[in-house]
């Protein structure tokens, strides 16, 4: 199913047709939409959004509109964990439907487990896309590439507008999009929108063989269920993006449930009976080791393009504000052999690993839909100040190159005091808005990693790990440059060296 951007040929024969086979459970239930949910969000989505009623989807290239008469309400699913019997039925009728390939599952069935032997108590959860009310994956997105629909409030993907950088998979909570490193672009759950358009519930629904999944207008309590939780133990906190999924478990749980994967986080019951995720230490390695091989990734790129950015700032920032402040070791550094030099290796390190970051989406000649999100998206923020940085530090080196001792040997130029004058105005002016474009671009580098669906990220550590490596590594590179042309020149480097180590302990 897709679901494409733009008008299609109207001429198409409408395929909009009653199933009359289908059975009573995988009919849509026709009933009155409650005002709002339980986050006090309208679940009318044509009167919160202000759109046209019955737009077209433009489903599988048909502009015919579905006869639902709720298609503007906000739906949702909704799970009976005490029903839930781990067969799989709707992972294989969600495959099937979207004609996924083997290692690309809209929708997955896991569990969680508690006490021990002979009373230990399993509970599953099936999960796919929850069509949130606050969809980080539309914000996180780079591309612009997911849109949050006032039909169904469903949030579709556009796997042709992707570039398969995968940030949305980073920040979504519930692994609902899907990374196909063979396409290199990503795909979701798409609430199977050309069914409702016909009153049919989605695929995963029809086939559930307890009865555990369902789905219709949120809020509404389906049919011989009695609680719609917001959070069962081992889902993620609902604050982070309010999903549309309502939960019933009455069945009796250990007070600690634990994953059974690798991931260190168990849940244990509070005061008040909620589930609440803590660190499982039985799983934690506490020895200490380098351990490279576990560093090695697929997203070695990455880890390149934000070292070498932040060496690259980090040298621009010392030394070019250490020779605006006229520093001891730095006074006469910019008119020397190694300034210009220093700026050029600094934007050469930095457009690599930008060009290797580039390499490593999944679609790398698509690199300029990076920036259709500056509204919301922290990876354009960051991708937009890394580029102003290695125009601005160009321009600064150019416009620092007539000043420059060996540049005058080479080429002898005479300047007017006024040219030389705007010149060195120039500069400064230049060097000034790299700096800011650089701070800003490490700034949304920090936020970039500053995930609410990644508890062991989302700490301020981030931010001083980012810029403490800016100022341990720059100082390395600024300090190599500047101690190489006190070598030539035949300066003392004891005030160089003071001014870097104390920049590199920092």
């Amino acid at each position: 199913m897709s679901v494409p951007s733009s008008s299609q040929n109207t001429d198409k024969v409408s395929f909009w047709e009653l199933r009359t086979q289908e059975q009573d459970y995988a009919l849509l239930d026709k009933v009155e939409a409650k005002d709002s949910n339980c986050y006090g969000q309208k679940i009318d989505l044509v009167e919160l959004s202000g759109l046209p009623e019955n737009r077209s989807m433009h489903i599988n290239e048909n502009p015919e509109v579905g006869d639902n008469s709720n298609r503007n309400k906000q739906h949702g699913f909704f799970f009976s964990a005490d029903d839930c019997i781990g067969c799989h039925a709707c992972e294989a009728a969600c495959s099937e439907k979207n004609d996924n390939p083997a290692h690309i599952a809209f929708r997955s069935v896991g569990y969680v487990e508690g006490g021990s032997y002979p009373d230990l108590k399993r509970m599953n959860i099936s999960m796919a896309c929850n069509h949130c009310d606050d969809p980080v994956c539309l914000k996180g997105c780079p591309t612009g590439a997911y849109t949050k629909h006032a039909e169904y409030g469903a949030v579709l993907q556009d796997p042709d507008t992707c570039f398969g950088c995968g940030y949305c998979t980073w920040v979504c909570p519930y692994n609902a999009p899907q990374l196909d490193p063979v396409k290199g672009e990503v795909s979701k759950c798409n609430m199977c929108v050309d069914r409702l358009e016909v009153g049919l519930k989605p695929a995963c629904v029809t086939a559930c063989v307890g009865n555990a999944l369902d789905f219709g207008i949120i809020e509404n309590i389906p049919e011989n269920r009695e609680q719609a939780k917001t959070s069962i133990p081992g889902f993620p906190d609902p604050e982070i993006t309010q999903p549309n999924i309502r939960f019933q478990q009455t069945s009796t749980l250990p007070d600690e449930m634990h994953r059974t994967d690798s991931a260190p986080i168990k849940y244990r019951r509070d005061a008040n009976g909620e589930y609440k995720p803590s660190i499982d230490k039985t799983k934690c390695d506490n020895d200490k080791a380098w351990n490279f091989s576990r560093l090695y990734s697929h997203e070695n790129p990455l880890v390149l393009f934000t070292l070498l950015s932040q060496m690259s700032i980090g040298a621009f920032l010392l030394v070019f504000v250490g020779v605006s402040a006229q520093l001891p070791g730095l006074i006469d550094f910019q008119t020397s052999v190694a300034y210009v030099p220093l700026m050029m290796i600094c934007l050469c390190l930095c457009a690599f690993g930008l060009f290797m970051s580039t390499m490593h989406l999944g679609k790398p000649m698509r690199f300029y839909r990076g920036f259709n999100n500056l509204r919301h998206s922290p990876v354009c923020r960051e991708g937009l100040g890394i580029a102003l940085f290695l125009t601005f530090i160009g321009l600064h080196g150019l416009f620092a190159l007539p000043s420059s001792i060996w540049f005058q040997e080479l080429l002898p130029v005479s300047l007017s005091f006024s040219e030389s004058s705007l010149l060195d105005s120039l500069g400064l002016f230049t060097g000034i808005l790299a700096l800011i474009s650089a701070l800003l671009g490490l700034y949304y580098m920090n936020r970039c990693y500053r995930i609410k669906a990644r508890p062991f990220w989302d700490h301020w550590q981030v931010a001083t790990s980012f810029f403490g490596n800016m100022f341990s590594l720059g100082s390395i590179l600024g300090a190599t440059a500047v101690l190489i042309n006190d070598g030539l020149v035949g300066n003392d480097y004891s005030q160089t060296l003071a001014f870097f180590s104390c920049t590199l302990i920092f």
